[in-house]
């Protein structure tokens, strides 16, 4: 389905953000891809090169679906898939399906960069362009991972990106005051989300999986 203008909803996202962290400290796989569904819809939104971004994460999703579907005892928390994989040396499988810590270590990337952009538009003013947020929030998170040709590609289309109040209403469901809220509550969910899924790659030494 095409994505239209006005179709992110945050509030979907926060929903799903702050189930996904469960009592236990653990991070619910069924939750966490419930939200990056709907974050696929923002890199469709902030400009043509990241469509080409969101299909690839979309497909990656896809995978860990699967994964969860056919497994769900190991797949139901990032914790245990990592677990799973490690203890059966398979977390640097790259055929198809690749594993699943592979596969999700892309979107934990990913979110590094849509937690970083959310945090500076919500700090921002009304008219900052953010073309110069997105571009320099880039640089320092998924630009790392990205070949020299798709990092000039990036920047380039980021240059596009119109002013805060311009691009969110282009984008989301909420009415703009809301969203500012939202951008606030939807970093504050899902950082630690974020920061559990680091440590647990960091003390497995799979951060950097091929």
């Amino acid at each position: 389905m095409a994505t239209r203008k006005k179709d992110f909803d945050l509030a979907l996202v926060l929903k799903a953000a702050q189930r996904c962290k469960q009592e236990d400290g653990s991070i619910s796989m069924e939750e966490f891809l419930r939200a990056y569904n709907e974050l696929c819809r923002f890199f469709k939104l902030i400009g043509r090169i990241f469509g080409f971004v969101a299909k690839d994460l979309e497909d990656k999703i896809s995978i860990l679906e699967g994964y969860v579907d056919r497994n769900p005892d190991q797949y139901r928390t990032v914790q245990s898939m990592i677990d799973h994989e490690v203890s059966n040396n398979i977390t640097k499988l790259r055929g198809r399906p690749p594993s699943g810590s592979r596969t999700l270590l892309r979107l934990h990337r990913a979110l590094e960069f849509i937690l970083a952009f959310m945090r500076r538009l919500g700090r921002s003013s009304d008219h900052d362009r953010t073309s110069y947020i997105a571009s320099d929030v880039y640089k320092v998170t998924l630009a790392k991972y990205h070949p020299w040709i798709v990092q000039k590609m990036a920047v380039l289309a980021m240059y596009t990106l119109p002013a805060r109040k311009d691009l969110i209403e282009m984008m989301c469901k909420q009415d703009y005051e809301e969203v500012l809220q939202l951008l606030i509550q939807v970093t504050t969910a899902a950082q630690p989300v974020y920061d559990i899924t680091q440590k647990l790659y960091l003390d497995n030494d799979i951060l950097n999986l091929p």
